[in-house]
C-alpha cells in the first residue's frame, strides 16, 4: 500500500462493521487508535510473561506494517473469528464480563494454534469474510498472520503456550467452543476432560470426604498423575 493511499484505507477501515464490532467488544471508550496503544503497553508492562510477550507480538506487528491500528485490528478480527465470535452486530452476544487483555491473547493463540488446522477451503472463506468485513486485501492478512505465528514461536516459551492455551479456552467458551474446537488436536480434549474430571473429583471430595474420604483421595491423586504427564510431555510446534 502506497502512502497515499494510507489515509484513505484508515478512514474506510474505521467504519468498517467489524472495526465496530472490536470497539463494542472491548468497550473502547476513547478512539481505536489510542486505545491500542495504551492497551499494548498495559500488556508489555504484564509481571505475567505470557502477557507480556503478547503484547510484544502486537506491537512489533503494528510498527512493522507501518500502517497503524489497522494491523492490531486484523490480528485481533481473526483470532475472534477462530475463536467463535462473529463479530457481527446480529451475531453471537458476550454476556460475561470481557477481559481486553485475555481476549487478545485468546486471538493470538488462537492464530497460532488455530489458523493452521483449518482446511484449505475453510481458510479461503475465512480471507474473503476477513477481507470484506475490514475493507483490506486478502494478502495483507496473509502476511500479518505469517508475523504473528512466526513471532509468537520465536518470543514464546512451553509455558507460555500452555497458559496461552488456558485463554483460548476461556474465551472461546464465550462462543459455544472448546480449546480443542480451535486446535482440532487431540491431546487438548483430552486434557480438556482431564482438567473437567479433576474438578469434578474435587467437588466429589468435598462432598464425600467424610465417609469415603481415601476413595476421593485416590481418585483426585489419580487424576492428577495422568495430569502431570501431560504437563511434562514434550511441547511440538503446531
Amino acid at each position: 500500500m502506497v502512502a497515499a493511499a494510507i489515509p484513505l484505507a484508515l478512514g474506510a477501515f474505521a467504519l468498517s462493521e467489524m472495526s465496530k464490532a472490536i470497539q463494542s467488544l472491548y468497550g473502547m471508550t476513547i478512539g481505536i487508535n489510542e486505545f491500542l496503544n495504551k492497551h499494548i503497553e498495559d500488556m508489555k508492562g504484564s509481571e505475567n510473561r505470557t502477557i507480556s510477550r503478547s503484547g510484544d507480538v502486537l506491537e512489533m506487528a503494528k510498527l512493522g506494517f507501518g500502517i497503524g491500528f489497522i494491523t492490531p485490528v486484523i490480528i485481533i478480527s481473526v483470532g475472534q473469528l477462530l475463536l467463535g465470535n462473529t463479530l457481527s452486530a446480529i451475531g453471537t452476544v458476550v454476556t460475561a464480563p470481557v477481559n481486553p487483555i485475555a481476549m487478545t491473547c485468546a486471538a493470538i493463540g488462537a492464530i497460532y494454534f488455530g489458523w493452521n488446522a483449518l482446511t484449505d477451503v475453510e481458510r479461503k472463506e475465512l480471507l474473503e469474510k476477513l477481507s470484506k468485513g475490514l475493507n483490506v486485501g486478502i494478502e495483507l492478512i496473509k502476511s500479518i498472520l505469517r508475523f504473528v505465528a512466526d513471532t509468537t514461536k520465536k518470543l514464546f516459551e512451553h509455558k507460555n503456550y500452555e497458559e496461552m492455551k488456558k485463554y483460548i479456552g476461556s474465551v472461546a467458551a464465550m462462543f459455544g467452543k472448546t480449546l480443542c474446537d480451535i486446535t482440532h488436536k487431540f491431546i487438548d480434549a483430552f486434557t480438556e476432560t482431564i482438567d473437567t474430571l479433576k474438578r469434578k473429583s474435587g467437588e466429589a471430595y468435598e462432598t464425600v470426604k467424610g465417609t469415603a474420604g481415601h476413595a476421593a483421595d485416590m481418585a483426585v491423586e489419580l487424576v492428577d498423575g495422568v495430569a502431570g504427564k501431560l504437563d511434562n510431555s514434550d511441547h511440538k510446534q503446531p
